[in-house]
């Protein structure tokens, strides 16, 4: 097969910065999206790509109109390229390897446009992005259940808001087992990085492999707190037994029947506003475990919180699940890649 400069497919442009405040589209920077915007820059069906700093390089797609920020670049297929296989073409590229800068790493035009890869067909194209996009959408079906299993917690534990209260640390306990770096062996690593904002399941983790300092053990079921930077709202279940950073907190309930009451109280918007205002620090602000436990959530009785955990235990199980299936559609998606878009 002949070679294609990418130049020859796609149009690339600059994002703009500062869009105008609104909800009716989502807004994408270097690395996904970052909020949402009134107006949008760009139709749908686009790629959007890392134009400048860490994320510089990193692949996007927007199926629906969006707002693009100038520290990315948007990837418009010409007449003739599928877009879905637009997005997959510039994902297998691994763009980042062609930045250049110390710096600020920085992705221009005129290095994408003369970037080559090899020349399919339209009805190539549609095959390739066809199975790929199968895959993908069924990663993001799964993302949006766990979603709504998260809206589904918060929503019922809201109905309790009025009842009497108890402290956080007569429901949870730290646990403080510290692991030297040198007896960390080959086993899960759940870092910030790691933890999504806002959302209550810990679905993602990494290997051991390039930890050098201590971390703190952790089991399936104890619940994680960000301690750092506690405003970024970073609480959350584990599914796996693993290491965590040291900014982050090891919470076990004290009795696994309010294991969901837990879990609901710490990832609650109100527990995350009182870590952050008692947080000490300025540029790197962390909250104590001693601020957590003392404060008061509501507490609707043992009953009640055992059916509330009853509740929410097939919900994190189904999670769970999604998370293990996730996990073999990307490598099947990541190995089928460069064979169906070589």
């Amino acid at each position: 097969m002949a070679d294609v400069t990418l130049g020859e497919i796609v149009d690339f442009s600059n994002g703009k910065s500062h869009p105008a405040e609104g909800a009716a589209y989502r807004t994408y920077g270097a690395n996904g999206v970052i909020g949402t915007s009134r107006d949008f820059n760009t139709g749908p069906h686009s790629t959007v790509v890392g134009r400048v700093g860490t994320y510089c390089g990193a692949v996007h797609y927007s199926p629906e109109p969006c707002w693009v920020t100038d520290n990315a670049i948007i990837a418009t297929p010409r007449e003739g390229a599928n877009p879905r296989y637009i997005y997959y073409l510039l994902k297998r590229l691994a763009l980042n390897r062609y930045r250049i800068g110390s710096g600020q790493p920085l992705l221009t035009h005129a290095i994408l446009n003369r970037l080559t890869t090899t020349r399919l067909t339209r009805e190539q194209q549609d095959s390739a992005a066809s199975v790929l996009a199968a895959l993908d959408d069924k990663i993001a079906l799964n993302d949006r259940m766990a979603a709504c299993a998260d809206e589904l917690v918060r929503a019922r534990y809201a109905t309790f808001a009025s009842r009497p209260s108890t402290r956080i640390g007569d429901l949870g306990e730290l646990v403080r087992s510290t692991v030297p770096a040198g007896r960390i062996e080959d086993e899960n690593y759940i870092a910030l990085e790691h933890m999504p904002k806002r959302r209550m399941w810990l679905s993602t983790w990494a290997d051991t492999s390039g930890v050098t300092s201590a971390k703190r053990r952790f089991s399936s079921g104890d619940i994680l707190f960000g301690k750092l930077r506690p405003y970024f709202h970073k609480a959350g279940l584990a599914f796996v037994d693993g290491v965590a950073s040291t900014d982050i907190l090891v919470v076990r309930p004290k009795d696994p029947g309010h294991r969901g009451w837990l879990l609901a109280a710490l990832a609650s918007d109100e527990m995350i506003a009182h870590a952050s205002a008692v947080s000490d620090g300025t540029r790197m602000p962390r909250a104590g475990w001693a601020d957590i436990a003392a404060f008061e959530v509501p507490w609707p009785g043992d009953a009640e919180a055992r059916r509330f955990t009853a509740f929410v235990a097939p919900l994190a199980a189904r999670v769970e699940a999604a998370t293990a299936e996730t996990g073999t559609l990307t490598a099947l998606r990541d190995t089928l890649l460069p064979h169906l878009i070589p």
